[in-house]
């Protein structure tokens, strides 16, 4: 009897020890863009805070004002690229739509549709128009050209040294008149983020 009861004691304890060493998974919900930042690298909150820089510049600098006089309408933009430099591997449609919406959202300008499948989404929608496929919808001809292209050139440093890194970003930004060529507002964004990790190996 008493080897009985300490077979079951020594099954309940075995139980909770396998409990209590069992790996657990825990799941916050958080809003997106905000939070603790985990590894350093390039994230959500850097490619909205870059955005809004850039648009609050580019917008109190005086081309556009000047084309709005003009000619009497809103600027058509078209984002055109993310030239990615840095040490990291970045998906540029996020910092290009945090751009689209800034622009969007200001009321200023027009955001032309992107190169790719954007624009060969509203070329379909063309094609299916004119070839009778649908009825009503738009014609050939109207689509509207660019006045401006906006390209974006990211590059970063990393320095480490005994458990400490830091990571330098710099950002360029490029307004260009597609007719003439020539740049009508540079801008940059630097963020430079320091880590410290106790005996780490980065």
């Amino acid at each position: 009897m008493k080897a009985q009861i300490r077979l079951i004691v020594a099954c309940v304890l075995g139980a909770a020890m396998l409990a209590a060493c069992a790996p657990t998974k825990r799941v916050t919900r958080e809003k997106a863009g905000s939070g603790d930042e985990l590894s350093g690298n390039w994230s959500a909150v850097d490619a909205k805070e870059t955005a809004a820089a850039f648009i609050k510049d580019c917008f109190a600098a005086p081309w556009l004002q000047r084309f709005s006089d003009e000619n009497g309408r809103p600027p058509a933009v078209r984002v055109d690229r993310v030239v990615n430099k840095t040490d990291e591997k970045i998906d540029a449609q996020v910092f290009i739509k945090e751009l689209e919406k800034a622009m969007v959202n200001s009321g200023q300008v027009e955001v032309l549709a992107q190169r790719g499948a954007e624009l060969s989404s509203a070329r379909e929608e063309q094609d299916d128009s004119i070839s009778g496929r649908v009825d009503g919808g738009v014609g050939v001809g109207g689509e509207m050209g660019g006045d401006f292209v906006l390209t974006v050139h990211m590059t970063s440093i990393l320095d480490q040294a005994d458990g400490e890194k830091v990571k330098y970003y710099r950002l360029n930004a490029t307004l260009i008149a597609a007719g003439k060529g020539n740049k009508v507002w540079v801008g940059d964004h630097e963020i430079q983020k320091r880590m410290q990790q106790a005996k780490a190996s980065w």
